[in-house]
């Protein structure tokens, strides 16, 4: 009679859709013990059929979503230990505080003291003000990173024997199914501390000796970036800015490497320009931050909603400006130009070395160099330099090869070195954890394309030939900019030489 009962509780659930012992704790990723303790708990229901174990596919997918892989394997001691530097570090910042609405977990020791790592390693990076934590496996155990002014800075090294609980705790929170580990994946979550909320983007990729795990940090309480702010723009590049802000048609492009603040100086344009009288749309991917009056679409690629399919959509609604993400294929270019012939702003960004370069970048790729020539009214180029730490900061004295090498350059880019520079350097203090540096600052180059600079995009000139008109017509290269930031002590000479291209 018990058995009968038994197999009744799996009635209405095809047998397709149930899955054995083994194979539910290989979904998992936990062992058969651990997949008995679970169901004593009531955490997963199993029907019993005949002498075996079934589980239901569905309900293993929603425990995916919310617990660990078997933590046994975790040396508590040893991870303690290990994250006894960082735990002061995260007690300092404030306790870590998750909106997710998770389940009571965990509840064995092994899986709290991952859980208490995770907390502590996002304190800990909340902190030291890091806009990214970088986790990578390597043979001897896992090192975790801090992304702080655009350097990473080496924070702790995790037992070995904790990645995959860690990886599988960040999965968790991050809304990632925890059984495909040889596929990039990525996932969101949110956290406070104290007042402060977070938005975390979560990235893992499969590597030789484990997943590797990037999570960016967005502080949603941080105050955009207005024109009229610290940006590290001279008035002059300030007002070519606005001057292409103002205008009812044509495209901007702001170009640089990834994590050079091309995101960040689009949206102080937004900024600047969204109101109710105009009708204002983006196509980000994904969506960092909401604003007023600007109707904003995540791309989602699984949905088949891409950069070009948002495009040819939001052209039926009327936009008078339209702010898109990023430009990556033919295509896509394609449509903005299109929209900025059709009279429309269009604000977009591409991965370009320079502002000239920027141009040639788009007629490689296939634009026709008269969708160029009618829609381009605006180029620029940036980098994201730090800045001397003002505790620590003291007169510096060059190296001759290295200053004598940008100088030239800067002056073939419209900057003449004055006779008496300003340089400074950072001794190294504890406001900027011994680097001497402490925040960033933008170094630019601004192109307004005028006649001359059409006539070359026509005939398809040299990224060499447009480079120099745009210089006699007033723009300052990157390297000119990176100098006179230098001279003027905002920067040290070494930070300038490295972030500019060469």
């Amino acid at each position: 009679m018990a058995r009968k009962n038994a197999e009744n509780a799996g009635s209405g659930v095809r047998p397709q859709d149930m899955v054995s012992l083994d194979e539910a704790a290989q979904v998992l990723g936990v062992s058969r013990s651990t997949l008995y303790r679970w169901q004593q708990q009531g955490r997963l229901r199993g029907f019993k059929v005949g002498r075996q174990w079934r589980f239901r596919r569905s309900d293993l997918d929603k425990l995916s979503q919310a617990t660990h892989p078997s933590a046994a394997a975790v040396n508590v001691a040893e991870l303690d230990v290990a994250l006894a530097d960082l735990s002061a570090r995260a007690e300092a910042a404030g306790e870590i505080v998750f909106d997710l609405g998770m389940p009571g977990y965990p509840v064995t020791e092994e899986e709290r003291a991952v859980e208490n790592a995770f907390s502590a390693i996002l304190a800990a990076a909340v902190g030291a003000g890091a806009s990214d934590v970088h986790m990578d496996a390597s043979r001897n155990g896992t090192i975790v990173r801090q992304r702080i002014d655009g350097v990473l800075h080496e924070a702790l090294r995790v037992p070995k024997s904790s990645h995959a609980a860690l990886v599988a705790c960040i999965k968790a929170h991050s809304g990632i199914p925890l059984d495909q580990r040889g596929l990039p994946q990525d996932g969101r979550f949110t956290f406070r501390v104290g007042e402060k909320e977070f938005d975390v983007r979560t990235a893992t990729i499969p590597a030789v000796y484990g997943e590797s795990v990037v999570m960016r940090l967005l502080d949603q309480a941080v105050t955009l970036l207005r024109l009229d702010g610290p940006h590290g723009m001279y008035p002059e590049e300030v007002e070519k800015y606005r001057r292409a802000l103002r205008s009812p048609t044509g495209m901007l492009l702001v170009c640089g490497p990834t994590g050079s603040g091309k995101t960040t100086i689009l949206y102080a344009g937004l900024l600047e320009i969204a109101n109710s009288e105009l009708k204002t749309m983006s196509i980000e991917d994904p969506v960092e931050y909401s604003f007023r009056h600007v109707t904003q679409i995540a791309v989602n690629k699984k949905a088949g909603l891409t950069f070009e399919a948002a495009l040819r959509a939001i052209a039926r609604h009327d936009p008078d400006v339209v702010l898109i993400g990023d430009i990556r294929t033919l295509e896509s270019a394609e449509v903005a130009a299109q929209m900025a012939i059709t009279g429309h702003l269009v604000m977009t960004q591409l991965h370009a070395e320079t502002a000239a370069g920027a141009v040639t970048r788009l007629l490689d790729m296939g634009l026709e160099p008269f969708m160029v020539v009618q829609t381009l009214i605006y180029v620029s180029a940036q980098r994201l330099a730090r800045k001397v730490c003002p505790e620590c900061k003291q007169p510096d004295d060059p190296h001759f090869k290295l200053l004598s090498s940008l100088a030239e350059r800067a002056r073939r880019g419209g900057y003449e070195l004055p006779d008496k520079p300003q340089f400074m350097r950072g001794a190294g203090c504890d406001h900027c954890r011994q680097t001497g540096y402490r925040g960033r600052t933008g170094i630019y180059e601004v192109m307004e394309i005028d006649r001359e600079i059409q006539r070359l995009i026509a005939r398809r000139a040299t990224t060499e030939e447009i480079q120099e008109a745009a210089v006699r017509n007033g723009m300052r290269t990157l390297a000119a900019d990176a100098l006179r930031k230098a001279a003027e002590g905002i920067t040290s000479l070494a930070e300038a030489a490295r972030v500019v291209p060469t």
